[in-house]
């Protein structure tokens, strides 16, 4: 493999050069962060600080991440970090900013694999912008656990070609393991308060709302879409209270990024869109007391019909009689 490249220079009309960090988050990945750290190292731009930090695994990580460091002898300045005890995701990406020194920063996770070229795809689509972009994001290449590729994804709201209005109520943007930022997000809006947000859903939003997103249509990333942080698979569900115990899971998290949007917006002063997120989070509430299975009824349905949200409400009743009745199928199909 030849020297990495400083393109900084050619590309963008400052003469000072893009210093990126490549932050890679860990947490019990033993399996996979061999290839991980491996993908971080061979990127083939310069100048760029390599961070591992490992939010106190209780496997192998982090002797891994210890052993592949301190035999490191490339051109890349590379450290290591691990929390003393167990942040969860989003209080470890609140100190990714701390613990980099870069203008662009990007994310991987410990469980897929950065492309060699991902830096400096992604400082060239910074620099295209003049610098104004705050978050840029790519497709992925999808990887089984077993390692081969199995096709390619595109982010929802390239796929859905959504506005500002749709990416405000939806559940799905970015593909978050794709993503490079600038601190300029976190000096906006401060850092994620709520701390059940899936993150790529706060900071895709967060970057739309100041009109910094950038999107480069090329696969930079092997997404392992079995196996991740987040993964989950109804083949493995076996049960119908397995899955409401997961499924509100879900709910929780899409509740707690309408109510960061919320704060968002209000800081913004985005009146007409705080106003249709709200709404957006009532019916949700709503639909979550249905799945729950917690409340009679008749009860459930006299409290729709006086917030005007009976439509929400059958449709939420339907959809968990359905899967009520999925399961016992299941079962008896072996």
């Amino acid at each position: 493999m030849g020297a990495p490249l400083n393109k900084a220079r050619a590309l963008g009309g400052n003469d000072e050069p893009v210093k990126a960090t490549l932050f890679l988050i860990t947490y019990n990945q033993e399996r996979f962060i061999r290839e991980a750290i491996q993908g971080a190292f061979a990127q083939t731009y310069s100048p760029l600080e390599i961070v591992i930090s490992d939010d106190a695994s209780t496997d192998d990580t982090f002797r891994i991440v210890q052993e592949l460091c301190a035999t490191y002898s490339g051109p890349h300045r590379v450290r290591h970090n691990r929390n003393p005890v167990n942040l969860g995701l989003i209080r470890h990406i609140n100190r990714i900013t701390a613990l980099s020194s870069g203008e662009l920063i990007v994310y991987a996770a410990g469980d897929d694999v950065s492309l060699a070229v991902r830096t400096e795809k992604m400082v060239e689509r910074y620099l295209a912008s003049g610098r104004r972009a705050t978050l840029i994001h790519s497709s992925v290449s999808l990887m089984c656990e077993g390692g081969a590729i199995e096709g390619i994804r595109v982010p929802p709201i390239i796929e859905g070609g959504m506005g500002l209005a749709e990416m405000a109520e939806s559940g799905a943007l970015i593909i978050g393991a794709t993503v490079a930022f600038t601190k300029q997000i976190e000096g906006v809006f401060g850092p994620i308060t709520h701390e059940r947000c899936i993150e790529d859903l706060v900071m895709g939003f967060r970057s739309a709302l100041i009109g910094g997103i950038e999107y480069i249509d090329e696969p930079l990333v092997l997404y392992r879409h079995e196996g991740g942080l987040t993964a989950q698979s109804i083949q493995r569900t076996t049960s119908f209270d397995d899955f409401v115990t997961r499924k509100l899971r879900g709910v929780d998290g899409y509740l707690a990024v309408l109510m960061q949007r919320m704060d968002d917006l209000r800081l913004m002063g985005n009146v007409q869109l705080l106003e249709r997120v709200r709404m957006k989070r009532s019916a949700m509430l709503l639909s979550r007391k249905v799945l729950s299975g917690s409340f009679p009824f008749f009860k459930l349905a006299a409290y729709a019909h006086k917030r005007g949200q009976l439509a929400v409400f059958f449709r939420s009743w339907v959809r968990r009689l359905k899967w009520r009745g999925f399961f016992p199928l299941k079962q008896f199909l072996g």
